[in-house]
């Protein structure tokens, strides 16, 4: 089968000065079977939320490069770390964790990319983790043409992440000068939202051109996607296998069926997650 593209789709905006975002809409593409749940470019100053639970999928920070503070991220756990820009903080909720992120400087705009990564059945009650990296520790391809793509999760041209979470994805962020081009495998869902600028984007026979603030999917078959850029691009890829199951979403809780949320949500009354207190 070859590739399909879903329609484009415009980032929502809304918020205010301490905090707002573009907001991806996926719903159209959940009862396909796309991993990604959620997609937010938000900016962020101070203190916006308090801590909150998640349960049985992945909350992903990523830091641009060019945001003017670090992230800092507690959970539960024990964990209270600071990432600083171009590092990535990835929260394996599982079974339920207390989950509390903000700016590092609360008086500097943080920038950043939410994403929200569901975990398959059998990953829904694993127990919750922190993954991280450092900018630094973030491998770095560039061509010949002055293109980039910073290998956040998973794996590009040579590169390899370190960050290894329960389920393979990919993550990255490219900046785009002339072409470049991206294997989607079989029973895979990408999607790309760019961030500036604009990209021609060619698979199976068909084309499509992606502005700034705008997304789209790539789905349902096999095949090499390649992006052109038509004025100079800032986007992030996103890659993961499509999952087939039932998609039960209740707040902070993703699980697969409605008893399920509301054994997290008794988890989450009785303490079993843990306590954060705020800050």
């Amino acid at each position: 089968m070859t590739v399909q593209f879903s329609p484009v789709f415009d980032a929502q905006v809304r918020g205010n000065d301490a905090f707002s975002i573009k907001a991806l809409d996926l719903s159209q593409l959940a009862e396909l079977g796309c991993p990604v749940l959620a997609v937010d470019e938000f900016r962020a100053r101070g203190t916006p939320f308090p801590p909150h639970p998640h349960a049985g999928f992945s909350a992903v920070t990523y830091v641009f490069e060019d945001s003017h503070s670090g992230l800092r991220s507690r959970t539960s756990l024990g964990d209270d770390v600071v990432i600083g820009p171009g590092g990535i903080v990835w929260t394996e909720a599982g079974r339920g964790v207390i989950h509390h992120e903000l700016p590092a400087e609360a008086d500097r705009e943080l920038h950043g990319l939410q994403i929200f990564v569901n975990l398959c059945a059998k990953n829904k009650l694993v127990a919750p983790r922190m993954l991280r990296l450092a900018s630094e520790e973030v491998p770095e391809w560039r061509s010949a043409a002055g293109d980039s793509v910073r290998v956040v999760v998973g794996s590009f041209e040579p590169l390899s992440s370190p960050l290894m979470p329960a389920e393979p994805f990919t993550l990255l962020d490219v900046q785009l000068s002339r072409a470049t081009s991206f294997n989607v495998p079989e029973d895979h869902f990408t999607l790309v939202y760019v961030l500036g600028g604009s990209i021609l984007i060619r698979a199976g026979g068909r084309r499509q051109k992606v502005t700034n603030g705008r997304g789209i999917a790539l789905y349902g078959g096999t095949g090499q996607a390649i992006f052109n850029c038509l004025e100079a691009a800032h986007f992030v890829l996103l890659m993961g296998n499509a999952i087939h199951e039932p998609l039960v979403i209740d707040g902070p809780f993703i699980m697969n069926q409605r008893s399920e949320i509301e054994a997290a949500a008794e988890r989450y009354r009785a303490g079993a997650m843990g306590e954060l207190a705020s800050i």
